[in-house]
């Protein structure tokens, strides 16, 4: 019901832009399935080096008009559970026609506190959530190129079916607000 509110909120303020990711003001959702494989992000640890992560491609889809304008990798590094959730460092790639969007974040996922289903039917396991202070693009290319700017993550997923093994789906509902300056 939050995302339903919020998307109804944002897709009349914020302007993505002729179904391209265009604009200052990208409203993406991330939706689908996506299965696990391993992969490497840019350096998380200040070592110059390429970090491990765990990543999933899904579709990326204009929340403006519901269109797929191109696909999204979210990469998950650094998980370190904490009570009942998780702690992570989320890399996110937005592959757009116009050019290539990476944020990175601190990300919380915690269990949902009632049964959550998306309006499509889908049942939800967890929230996310990542927000940080300052430039959180770490890479862009085409349109995007030398952007800064801030990212929000605010997400629903479903890992019912996800045991950490490669090949194991998380089902995404992701919102992402990336402000560029």
């Amino acid at each position: 019901m939050l995302i339903i509110i919020i998307s109804i909120c944002l897709s009349s303020s914020f302007y993505v832009g002729a179904n391209q990711g265009g604009g200052k003001h990208l409203v993406l959702n991330l939706v689908g399935s996506g299965d696990m494989y391993e992969s490497l992000v840019p350096d998380i640890d200040g070592d110059n080096l390429d970090d491990p992560a765990i990543c999933f491609d899904v579709e990326l889809v204009n929340l403006k008009n519901q269109q797929v304008i191109g696909t999204a990798t979210d990469c998950l590094s650094n998980i370190t559970p904490i009570g009942s959730g998780l702690a992570l460092v989320g890399t996110s790639y937005f592959y757009m026609p116009n050019g290539t969007l990476i944020t990175r974040g601190s990300t919380t996922v915690q269990p949902v506190l009632h049964p959550t289903v998306t309006p499509d039917g889908q049942n939800i396991t967890h929230i996310t959530g990542a927000s940080i202070g300052g430039n959180s693009i770490i890479g862009s290319t085409g349109r995007f190129k030398n952007a800064t700017g801030t990212a929000r993550l605010s997400g629903m997923v479903d890992m019912t079916n996800f045991t950490g093994t490669v090949g194991d789906p998380i089902v995404f509902d992701c919102l992402f607000i990336i402000d560029l300056d």
